[in-house]
């Protein structure tokens, strides 16, 4: 055989052996990605059905009371610290703490002497006064009728006329010197300015005043105030001539009735809330110190009926306030819009009508369309 040929037949037989072993390598592949095909199929998984446990409640039509309790402290109707409005020596002091006094008692009295002197001054300028007037005005109407004769010249009747004037205010103000001399001394007795008690006797006999001295304090307790500051929620919710219930825990838990007599629409600058005052009257008031602390209960001024859910069904979500309504044991995913709350009821005024049931407990693992268990219904 020549080279040529034996070069031939070894490269068919290389060859060969190539494609061989390629079938064979392929086939193995083959089995083995089969193998593993079996081992590990893949499996759809199955959508989650399972029922969410919750509890609702329905919508109602209600009455909203916002107004809650709030804490008042209670003041005398009437106080007022009673001053001297004379300089003067005390010469009686009439009451003692704890005395009870009518409206224009006398209280405290100053030396009258020296007001006396001055009353009786100011009458005799005053006499003076008018006699001084009298006498220009006859001299004026004496001139008058000789003017008219031509007996005298127009610039004497004026002369006669401008003396009449001025006598005239001298004795206005003479006449007024007079009545501020006589209020002086009847200042120096001093009155009880309305019916009430002595509480405190700033003065004692002997002691010299000067204008604006304090000489009693006093107190009317015949009712009395109750002030409290509330927020501007509770502000919109009461009206005067209301009745609040008063707890006064320093008489035992007492409950009394008080009338809402103001409700101010200025807030406090350091609180922030707006003031209240209630008027409690009768024989109860009597047994109340100023600085006694009330729990208030407030009243509503709410008497319409409103559309009403329970505060734990609503909740925000996306910015949005919105409720799960149960139908058919699905859960709905229900955008409603808000009004007034008392902290357990939210008014609704749209999304949902009265008698739909709305998650109260359990809505936080719930997702729109979800199915759902109803456990309770509150």
């Amino acid at each position: 055989m020549s080279r040529q040929a034996l070069f031939i037949l070894v490269t068919r037989l290389e060859t060969a052996a190539l494609v061989t072993l390629s079938a064979v390598l392929l086939a193995s592949c083959g089995a083995t990605h089969s193998e593993t095909a079996d081992e590990a199929p893949v499996v759809e998984q199955p959508r989650l059905t399972t029922a969410v446990r919750v509890r609702v409640s329905p919508i109602v039509a209600t009455r909203i009371d916002r107004a809650g309790t709030v804490t008042g402290l209670v003041s005398a109707f009437r106080k007022a610290t009673v001053a001297a409005e004379v300089g003067g020596r005390v010469t009686k002091r009439l009451i003692e703490p704890g005395a009870i006094v009518e409206k224009g008692q006398l209280l405290i009295e100053l030396d009258q002497q020296r007001a006396q002197l001055i009353v009786e001054q100011a009458k005799a300028i005053a006499t003076a006064r008018a006699v001084d007037r009298n006498q220009a005005a006859h001299q004026y109407r004496r001139g008058r009728e000789l003017f008219a004769k031509s007996v005298i010249s127009e610039d004497t009747l004026d002369d006669l006329g401008f003396a009449e004037q001025r006598t005239r205010a001298q004795l206005l103000a003479a006449r007024a010197e007079l009545s501020t001399a006589q209020r002086a001394l009847a200042d120096t007795r001093i009155l009880a300015p309305f019916a009430g008690t002595a509480e405190i006797v700033h003065v004692q006999e002997g002691d010299y005043l000067q204008p604006g001295s304090a000489v009693a304090t006093l107190t009317d307790f015949s009712k009395v105030r109750i002030r409290a500051g509330v927020t501007a929620m509770a502000a919109n919710s009461i009206a005067p001539n209301q009745i609040a219930t008063l707890h006064f825990e320093a008489l035992g838990g007492v409950a009394l009735r008080g009338r809402i007599q103001n409700v101010g629409r200025i807030a406090d600058a350091s609180s922030g809330t707006y003031p209240v005052e209630i008027w409690l009257d009768g024989p109860e008031a009597a047994r109340l110190r100023e600085g006694m602390v009330a729990t208030v209960t407030l009243p509503s001024s709410a008497e319409e009926a409103r559309t009403a859910a329970p505060a734990s069904s609503v909740f925000r979500k996306n910015g949005n306030t919105h409720v799960f309504t149960v139908f058919d044991n699905k859960a709905k995913l229900t955008p409603v819009r808000v009004g007034i709350s008392n902290g357990t009821l939210v008014e609704i005024l749209e999304g949902v009508i009265v008698g739909e049931l709305v998650v109260v407990d359990g809505q936080f693992a719930l997702r729109d369309g979800a199915n759902v268990a109803v456990g309770e219904t509150r």
